[in-house]
């Protein structure tokens, strides 16, 4: 049997698919009174089963084809690229572009090429794929946003997902931490350091909702709940050279608690 992380990856998925299988049919068992608790039981049991069939795509996905598009515009050589494929053999569920970030290649231009050269899916797309989300109802809230859009409200296709019940903010935090190539970070009990704020501009991160995680030597960690290449381009401009920044996703709600 191997034991390849490909292979670990799906006996994972294969048993948590059993065990919610089993859930499912003793809450239907179980005095009515008890269901609710173990209903939300189900529903996170899902989610991590949806997340861990997007890893497994992510596994299985042809990386080095994004990774020839970096290699064409430069960004990268052919010998980063080798590197980078060969810690994602290792981490198949890593995206490419984090791997390439931690070895010390600007985010802004990876996500920059990758966005223009249409790799990226997009968030209706994924959730879509991950079955959140159906079709039809992609279109319709595409159809409500672009109505919005037309009364001069702004509406990203998450919030009107969210605002509808369609998905939960898990969901919307899996798709976007996909669409953006970004790992998920948690920032419950985290308070924010003026000095680590100062780094990026107190005022630029309370504005863009932007978390300092950690100053180091040769990298910035920071955390943010709406990524957009505009601030990946500033914040990666502002840094001193031979200094880099490396993005994390966070809940938007837990990142309002570190400001308030």
């Amino acid at each position: 049997m191997s034991n390849s992380p490909g292979s670990n990856l799906k006996n994972t998925l294969s048993n948590l698919t059993l065990a919610a299988t089993a859930l499912e049919a003793k809450i239907e068992q179980v005095d009515p009174s008890a269901r609710a608790n173990l209903k939300n039981a189900l529903s996170g049991l899902n989610a991590t089963i949806k997340r861990l069939e997007f890893e497994i795509k992510q596994a299985e996905a042809p990386s080095d084809k994004i990774g020839q598009i970096l290699v064409s515009k430069n960004i990268i050589t052919a010998h980063d690229l080798n590197e980078a494929m060969k810690k994602k053999r290792r981490e198949p569920t890593r995206y490419l572009g984090q791997i390439l970030c931690e070895m010390g290649f600007p985010q802004s231009k990876i996500m920059h090429w990758i966005y223009y050269s249409n790799k990226r899916k997009q968030i209706g797309q994924i959730l879509v794929e991950l079955n959140i989300i159906t079709e039809p109802q992609l279109n319709e809230c595409l159809l409500q946003q672009k109505d919005l859009k037309q009364k001069g409200i702004f509406a990203p296709l998450g919030s009107v997902l969210i605002e509808n019940r369609i998905i939960s903010e898990e969901n919307f935090m899996i798709a976007l931490s996909a669409h953006f190539s970004m790992p998920i970070v948690s920032l419950k009990g985290h308070t924010t350091s003026p000095a680590l704020q100062k780094v990026i501009g107190e005022k630029y991160a309370f504005r863009h909702r932007i978390v300092v995680l950690r100053d180091e030597p040769d990298h910035v960690k920071v955390a943010l709940a709406e990524p957009h290449l505009e601030v990946f381009g500033y914040l990666e401009k502002a840094m001193p050279k031979g200094k880099h920044i490396m993005f994390y996703l966070a809940r938007e709600s837990e990142v309002e608690d570190c400001f308030y």
